[in-house]
């Protein structure tokens, strides 16, 4: 988890970034066209380019802390059943699929199990008791 901290570092580095960036564009603009800016549409801009670096943010720190999906990593963790019995080979179904498994503990046919690690094709998997 020590990415973690980096990742913070960098999405609150890219914000004041775009902050700083809006910035610097209202005051070239102010300069340039003085009539068109007020203090409040100044305020409203500045508060609007806040809330929409926050949600940004907020958007990139969900989809980081989302569970993989797809490959080996998105195996981990889901559940399935035993189709045959199994003490060190089987085989289970999990994700809509038959895999060959194995576990260090014995598993009877019918049996809900959960993966524990994927190692090439087959799958590390132990009881889980209801």
């Amino acid at each position: 988890m020590r990415h973690w901290g980096r990742i913070g570092l960098i999405i609150g580095g890219l914000g004041i970034l775009f902050l700083l960036d809006d910035l610097f564009v209202i005051f070239i603009l102010r300069e340039v066209f003085p009539k068109a800016f007020r203090p409040s549409l100044f305020t409203i801009v500045v508060v609007c380019a806040g809330i929409l670096s926050f949600l940004l943010a907020w958007l990139v720190y969900r989809a980081l802390r989302r569970r993989p999906s797809t490959g080996s990593e998105g195996l981990i963790g889901e559940k399935g059943k035993a189709l045959s019995a199994i003490f060190r080979q089987g085989e289970v179904f999990v994700h809509g699929e038959i895999w060959k498994a194995v576990s260090e503990e014995e598993i009877q046919e019918g049996d809900a199990i959960e993966v524990t690690k994927v190692d090439g094709l087959a799958l590390k998997v132990r009881k889980v008791t209801p």
